[in-house]
């Protein structure tokens, strides 16, 4: 007695037809997963623009409240702003600290002035050869040394134990302080967008005449620091740096307007307004 096997197996369209739609779910599966990477992406590089404005305004405005009393400025303007084309600078000059002299400044050698001891406040000391300045009404008063505005320290003699310290300069000063401040300065520092670029430049003297960018770029030992990308300011008509010069009823503002692209066309503005002591 025989027994009959039957045996099954897919035809050659219900195999075809199985691919196409596994082909489908593949597709959708990839598609879906797809949006939700971008989506992803997005979304990172968003959060990272917003963090780097944030970190940048910070640090700007941060290392302001240490500049010396009118010592801002730009490389270019609201007066000269068409001027500006890929780059902007805003330079300044930080304080290592200030006291008070005692008497009236020298007019004749010596030109040696008494101030307050800087080790009563714990402030860093005078060097022979940094910088000084007294009574500075406008950043030429800071960078032209002809101003007599700014000198520099020839000897300081420290007195131990006594509350008043002992400055040497090789000339005289320009103009009294009304409030007697001397400041101690450190050496200029600069802030410059460079096309989608924010860098910070040290370690160079200082010039009467502003340096821009490419100038900097090029100067011996000078230190470049990247602070921030995604700079999308269109410098010939919207400047990153403005300054509101000081009046009488405030101090000079300083407006940082950042636009910050992502995402190849998504743009964010961010405007801040650091408020500088203009008091010499």
């Amino acid at each position: 007695m025989h027994s009959i096997t039957r045996q099954y197996a897919f035809t050659l369209i219900e195999l075809l037809l199985v691919m196409v739609i596994l082909g489908i779910l593949a597709v959708s599966a990839f598609s879906f997963i797809g949006a939700g990477v971008s989506i992803y992406a997005q979304g990172v590089e968003r959060q990272e623009a917003v963090a780097q404005a944030r970190f940048l305004i910070t640090r700007i405005s941060k290392e302001l409240r240490h500049a010396a009393p009118n010592s801002l400025r730009l490389s270019c303007d609201n007066d000269s702003k068409g001027a500006c084309n890929t780059h902007q600078c805003l330079e300044f000059t930080p304080f290592l600290s200030a006291t008070h002299y005692t008497n009236y400044l020298p007019t004749t050698a010596p030109f040696n002035i008494t101030a307050v001891d800087f080790e009563l406040n714990n402030l860093t000391k005078p060097q022979a050869g940094n910088w000084a300045a007294v009574y500075p009404l406008n950043s030429d008063d800071i960078y032209n040394e002809n101003n007599h505005k700014r000198l520099q320290v020839l000897a300081f003699n420290n007195t131990a134990g006594n509350a008043i310290d002992q400055w040497q300069f090789s000339k005289a000063f320009a103009a009294e302080s009304p409030s007697k401040r001397l400041y101690l300065l450190a050496e200029p520092v600069s802030f410059c967008v460079e096309g989608r670029f924010l860098y910070r430049y040290t370690n160079y003297a200082f010039n009467s005449a502003q340096s821009d960018a490419p100038s900097l770029q090029v100067t011996p030992g000078v230190k470049r620091d990247l602070l921030g990308i995604y700079i999308a300011n269109n410098l010939a008509s919207n400047l990153f740096f403005t300054i509101e010069p000081v009046a009488l009823q405030r101090n000079a503002v300083l407006n940082v307007n950042a636009q910050m692209r992502f995402n190849e066309a998504e743009v964010m503005n961010f405007n801040h307004e650091v408020h500088v002591p203009n008091v010499p």
